[in-house]
């Protein structure tokens, strides 16, 4: 990986598998998002004591080796947890707040001002008379590959904060557009979550957030959508070759990591799967998302 000073460790806690962050980083390597955080599986041992497997991650940051912004560039984050103490602003059409990642120590008021009024003018072309001008309708702001990328990644995994409530990033790219990405957090994804909707493979859930559901208004994001859901569709058994692969390769680990956890086969409140071993956690994760992929080509 890149040379960088911040790195995290993900616990992977609530995800008995531990394979639903690496899933969503491995469907990225195939989309036009851009960059996508890097990783390794690690046994972690501090004081000499084992502290169980991680994740370990690049961080979510603007560099060159990461996310890369021009230099007046930013990175946002739509976050229903901003507080006072975050640089966030609101807009009309947007539930939750944008929350400023980067920069951050050095924000100025100016600067603050000048990435809300770009958002806020895209926004306003979205959802104007005229937002579906090839020229000058929403596709002036917004970089439409990686908004029908993203969609489709997080429509896919149903992710629960994907219908814009938290971790969902955007950043300005070379080009001067606003850009989806990049992924992040994905551990309670792909069926692993308390609420129904999120929970069921069927059904609609990132296609209502406040932007989303305005572009799927434009009949020709929605060809665009299709077009390159089937060629998702047609990587199934990549995927599923490679959740099975990486839980053989961290097999040996899952043990030990739950002699510290006690999570296989535990009720960890309030999420799924109780009772199950390793290895039928695994194959569940697998149906889901074939259950998924079915619904969504026969509903897209």
């Amino acid at each position: 990986m890149a040379p960088a000073k911040k790195w995290v460790l993900l616990a992977n806690y609530f995800d008995k598998t531990m394979l639903r962050n690496a899933l969503a980083f491995r469907m990225a390597e195939d989309s036009r998002l851009g960059w996508t955080p890097h990783y390794c599986f690690v046994d972690l041992f501090y004081n000499g004591a084992y502290k169980g497997t991680y994740q370990l991650c690049e961080k979510v940051e603007v560099n060159t080796n990461r996310v890369n912004v021009p230099e007046d560039g930013w990175l946002i984050e739509i976050d229903a947890r901003a507080n006072e103490n975050d640089n966030y602003f609101r807009t009309l059409h947007m539930e939750n707040p944008f929350r400023i990642d980067w920069p951050h120590k050095t924000l100025t008021q100016y600067q603050k001002e000048q990435i809300q009024a770009s958002l806020t003018q895209a926004e306003t072309t979205l959802f104007g008379d005229n937002f579906t001008h090839p020229v000058d309708g929403w596709r002036k702001y917004l970089d439409e590959d990686t908004w029908v990328d993203w969609f489709l990644i997080n429509e896919i995994a149903k992710n629960g904060d994907g219908n814009f409530y938290s971790s969902c990033y955007m950043h300005q790219d070379t080009c001067g557009k606003i850009a989806m990405g990049p992924l992040w957090d994905y551990d309670t994804c792909f069926g692993n979550n308390i609420f129904d909707a999120p929970r069921n493979p069927e059904g609609f859930y990132v296609r209502d957030a406040q932007w989303f559901a305005r572009l799927m208004e434009d009949s020709a994001f929605v060809e665009k959508v299709r077009i390159r859901f089937s060629f998702f569709y047609t990587q199934q058994p990549i995927y599923y070759d490679f959740i099975r692969k990486t839980a053989a390769d961290i097999r040996p680990r899952v043990d030990m990591n739950n002699s510290v956890w006690h999570t296989i086969g535990a009720q960890i409140s309030p999420f799924l799967t109780p009772n199950a071993t390793y290895d039928e956690d695994v194959e569940e994760l697998v149906l889901w998302l074939q259950k998924r992929f079915e619904w969504l080509k026969n509903n897209l």
